[in-house]
């Protein structure tokens, strides 16, 4: 029977230089999924609707991908493998997500999206043996369950029907771990994984959306579509994708995932200014919570000799 360990581990050795990639990688990541509340949130609220977001997403990625795709092909992966990736990071994490913010606020997104992710990759990842959870990583997993309660606890009155974005949010951030543990675990390159990615989950998506869904593009200025295009293509898709699969090959699935502990705060900062959602003393506290569980983890890692 599988047992969780109370007793501290020894702090993880990682190449100094794979330690400052994978630092430097999570820093980008932490950046572009900040904005990426913010924007997914703004986009849905004009004439956009969830799935042209997604659309627009997937065509500028479809086009930046394709040439690596060619160079690397399917780079190693057995086709399952690949339909693995492409349902879960292609398809599923940016429809489910999409479509939660068409139901509630970017706030509850960082409580049931992001804050959430570390929770559910260190449980997949335990149940795979392919962590342990003890020590440290317990203490950082439980900082940042009592962060999610105290940020939960500080959400204004939900507006009606937000339970749906709310399931919506948490599955996307399953997909995305399940994404996390394949990754890691069949050792796929980053730029190889977003070739894979984008143009798998382009050829599938795009002709459903195209030919069989509503569209509100006529209804918006061009500015906006670009604007919606390049970031959640170019930044949110490839330049994010890259980074988070390189963070992961580098720290491992656990690391990483504590790193993005840190968008629900940075991003619940942000969205009192750009969405006026407003950011109360008990999200403060939950915020200083998933922070604190953040740095658990991030100060356990150390630059050693490995091999």
């Amino acid at each position: 029977m599988r047992t969780l360990s109370t007793t501290a581990e020894p702090a993880a050795a990682i190449a100094p230089r794979e330690l400052a990639i994978g630092l430097a990688a999570g820093a980008v990541v932490v950046a572009i999924w900040t904005a990426f509340l913010l924007v997914s949130r703004a986009g849905v609220l004009g004439p956009l609707l969830p799935t042209d977001i997604a659309g627009l997403r997937m065509s500028v990625a479809l086009l930046v991908t394709a040439p690596i795709a060619w160079r690397f092909g399917l780079a190693g992966l057995r086709l399952h493998q690949a339909a693995l990736l492409v349902g879960t990071a292609g398809l599923g994490f940016p429809l489910l997500a999409y479509w939660g913010f068409a139901f509630a606020p970017a706030a509850h997104a960082s409580i049931m999206m992001t804050s959430t992710l570390p929770l559910w990759t260190a449980l997949l990842a335990w149940l795979f043996s392919w962590e342990s959870l003890h020590g440290r990583r317990l203490v950082s997993l439980a900082l940042i369950v009592a962060g999610i309660a105290a940020l939960a606890s500080g959400l204004e009155e939900a507006p009606p029907g937000s339970w749906r974005g709310d399931i919506l949010f948490a599955a996307a951030s399953v997909s995305w771990a399940i994404f996390t543990i394949a990754a890691r675990a069949w050792k796929v390159p980053p730029l190889a994984a977003a070739g894979v990615v984008g143009v798998g989950a382009g050829l599938t998506y795009l002709p459903v959306w195209l030919f069989l869904l509503p569209k509100g593009i006529a209804a918006t200025p061009w500015p906006e579509l670009v604007f919606q295009g390049v970031y959640h293509g170019l930044l949110a898709f490839l330049l994010a994708f890259v980074a988070y699969t390189r963070c992961v090959a580098a720290l491992g699935p656990g690391p990483t995932t504590m790193l993005t502990a840190l968008v629900p705060g940075l991003g619940a900062v942000l969205a009192v200014p750009f969405l006026g959602e407003p950011l109360t003393l008990a999200a403060i506290a939950g915020l200083v919570l998933v922070t604190s569980g953040m740095l658990a983890t991030v100060t356990g890692l150390r630059a050693g000799r490995v091999g």
